[in-house]
């Protein structure tokens, strides 16, 4: 499967103060399709008015934004997001914020761990104290989008198409940054932290489903692992408090699931991020009221209906565990969950 990702909004808080969501968004399309979507894609692109190499998500109207998403409800696509109110975001409570996760990082060595992986510990608590607040902000969103996004896909997928397990790829849009800075980001800040959540928190699997492929790929059990690998793991479990797992497998290669296909892209080079750029900026039109409900209102259909529809949305600092859902947006939720497919597969009802 490929994974493609892309922002919308620039993670600022505006200017009078508003309510302004910026979000980060995943488009997961299974590989066996994925040649008939595009093919699609640009069928439905070409009978628009507005002909170029490459349509942005925000000059679309409303009937070419249902038209988009009404072409991925034909696939068994999957979409996962993560937002946030720029508003509720100023510089003292993301400063605040990241110092503390900057302290976290280090907070639970102790000179019992084994002391070759602590200097970079304290290396990438000092890189998350020098990250610009508006790219912490995106690169935070982006973390949670991945930890959330693998946890979601592997459930959904192992109950459908388990194959597309063993073959994941990334792909994320570069806009204008380089490729040198977007790797940099990612392997200071993204892949670190997700490390550190599968420590925290292992993957949830249906014991019935197939996750062979995902297995034989990604997952490290005793037998494969090097000593090094093993006893990095055993300080990560150290670190967060977890057992030594007694088990034949003992975790997840967060670095091959997300760094051995990883691409940064031009999105007028890839019609994978050109579906991605068009579905962020429809759902952050949506929130933003900058688009009439005809345009999104079957959003929803691509999405796996949670617990609570509020789950997509964060907030940083105080009040991050109680995120109130408020005016539009609460709307705008309410009209997703409405739509949303459920995780588990029909036959298993």
């Amino acid at each position: 499967m490929r994974i493609y990702i892309d922002e919308a909004g620039n993670f600022v808080p505006p200017n009078p103060p508003r309510s302004s969501f910026s979000l980060v968004l995943a488009l997961i399309i299974p590989t066996a399709i994925e040649k008939d979507l595009f093919y699609e894609f640009l069928r439905l692109r070409d009978t628009w008015p507005n002909q170029s190499v490459e349509i942005k998500g925000t000059s679309l109207d409303e009937s070419q934004a249902a038209q988009v998403i009404d072409l991925l409800l034909r696939y068994d696509t999957l979409v996962q997001f993560v937002a946030l109110d720029a508003n509720t975001h100023p510089d003292p409570v993301v400063e605040d914020f990241k110092n503390r996760q900057a302290d976290g990082v280090t907070a639970n060595i102790t000179r019992e761990h084994h002391p070759g992986p602590i200097p970079h510990m304290h290396q990438l608590g000092e890189a998350l104290r020098a990250t610009p607040n508006q790219l912490f902000l995106q690169a935070f969103a982006t973390w949670e989008l991945i930890i959330r996004a693998i946890r979601e896909l592997t459930l959904y997928f192992a109950q459908r198409q388990p194959h597309e397990l063993g073959d994941i790829a990334w792909v994320i849009d570069r806009k204008d940054r380089t490729t040198t800075q977007m790797e940099d980001t990612w392997s200071t800040l993204i892949l670190p932290l997700s490390e550190s959540a599968f420590a925290r928190e292992p993957l949830i699997s249906i014991i019935e489903e197939d996750y062979s492929h995902f297995d034989a790929r990604y997952g490290i059990t005793k037998a494969t692992a090097d000593p090094e690998t093993l006893r990095h793991i055993r300080w990560l479990n150290s670190v967060h408090g977890k057992p030594t797992s007694s088990n034949e497998s003992v975790g997840i290669n967060a670095k091959r699931l997300l760094t051995e296909q990883l691409t940064f892209q031009d999105s007028c080079a890839s019609l994978g991020l050109q579906l991605t750029d068009m579905l962020s900026a429809i759902l952050r039109r949506a929130l933003n009221g900058n688009l009439q409900i005809s345009g999104w209102k079957d959003f929803g259909g691509l999405l796996v209906r949670h617990p609570q529809p509020g789950e997509r949305f964060i907030q940083l600092g105080p009040g991050r565990d109680e995120i109130p859902m408020l005016g539009r947006a609460r709307k705008v939720c309410q009209v997703l969950d409405a739509r949303a497919k459920g995780m588990i597969a029909e036959r298993n009802r």
